[in-house]
């Protein structure tokens, strides 16, 4: 059986590609550079290990903190996606039913529809308190697996500590594996694992270090969960760049350098895109975002969000997400952990267009 096209990649790769100067799409923070890398002309192009290298789960599991959490709790994956992916393959099975929400990641519903799971998506609106009953009402006698994504993307939301200790408890009291996207989360003190013994968090160096290029991601669980990830990954990508991971470890040791990098591109360009929004007042509403480097942008014109986007991709060569690309409609994802000219500039192009619309 064929899985669904994968809308975010095929605007990405196939048909925005080569059409745009100005990126104000990627979830992540501007992205960096080799050069800021410390990479040594003796380390191996050895293979690395199915599970990575032990010193990086070690520092992988430190961040999580707390004795609870080790390096036997940890696999690294190629991405997040990846660690996801793996998940869905090692605890679905056909029958099982899945609960998830949108707008969101396409990821979320389709793997494990493809693996012949029941899957309910739940709406959740980007800028509304996540629906705890109607989580309540979605669970059934087969549902195995409830997935988040808090901080969320595409929406910039969160779940706040109540309705977090809600859907802990409801999972705890019906045994529900509660797996969340944290690519956003910058206190992993405060991370899922923490809070259910069948919580699992995913995560990675892509959006608030800005190297996607390193394709360095990682699960956090059970032991015997990341048993059963590894195993998985024997069959797919066997095992990790060695390099990128002896980089990774080096990038964990300055962490704390990298998070202010991050905030130091998201508060200027949050302030940026505010102001932007204010100005198209008639046209944008801007919803706050949580803890991401982008935001949802609801849009009030007739005219679809896609054509929005079209339309700043044909005629400005700027790109930004439409909304139904996340299984939602009437919005935008824009990135503003930008470079101030290069924000500023691609919001200037967008203007254009809103200004045009009907």
């Amino acid at each position: 059986m064929s899985i669904s096209e994968y809308a975010i990649q095929h605007w990405l790769f196939d048909e925005a590609q080569g059409r745009y100067d100005i990126d104000l799409a990627e979830s992540g923070v501007q992205f960096q550079l080799l050069g800021d890398l410390e990479i040594q002309p003796e380390w191996e192009l050895d293979y690395s290990l199915d599970r990575g290298r032990p010193q990086l789960r070690r520092a992988i599991a430190d961040m999580y903190g707390g004795a609870a959490v080790s390096a036997d709790h940890v696999a690294v994956t190629h991405g997040a996606q990846e660690a996801l992916y793996l998940l869905y393959r090692t605890l679905l099975r056909a029958g099982d039913h899945v609960v998830t929400t949108s707008p969101g990641w396409q990821q979320a519903w389709e793997v494990p529809r493809h693996i012949g799971c029941d899957v309910t998506v739940l709406p959740w609106p980007p800028g509304t308190r996540f629906d705890i009953q109607a989580l309540e009402r979605a669970l059934g006698t087969h549902t195995r697996m409830i997935i988040l994504n808090s901080p969320g993307n595409p929406s910039g939301c969160v779940l706040g500590p109540d309705d977090f200790t809600a859907v802990m408890e409801v999972a705890a009291e019906r045994g529900i594996w509660v797996v969340n996207d944290e690519e956003y989360l910058l206190d992993f003190g405060e991370s899922v694992v923490h809070r259910h013994p069948r919580a699992i968090s995913v995560s990675g160096l892509s959006k608030v270090f800005g190297m996607p290029a390193l394709r360095l991601g990682w699960v956090c669980a059970a032991a015997d969960v990341v048993e059963g990830v590894v195993n998985y990954k024997r069959y797919t990508t066997v095992s990790n760049s060695l390099v990128w991971e002896r980089t990774a470890e080096l990038v964990l040791l300055r962490r704390a350098e990298h998070v202010d990098r991050y905030r130091r591109l998201v508060e200027p360009g949050l302030r940026t895109l505010r102001e932007f929004a204010h100005r198209h007042s008639d046209t944008v509403r801007l919803v706050p975002p949580q803890g991401t480097p982008f935001a949802w942008v609801n849009t009030l014109a007739a005219s679809s969000s896609r054509d929005i986007a079209e339309r700043l991709l044909e005629h400005h060569r700027t790109l930004v997400m439409p909304a139904e690309v996340f299984g939602a409609e009437k919005a935008l994802r824009v990135s503003f952990a930008r470079p101030a000219e290069v924000l500023e500039e691609g919001l200037e192009r967008l203007g254009k267009v809103l200004a045009d619309i009907d």
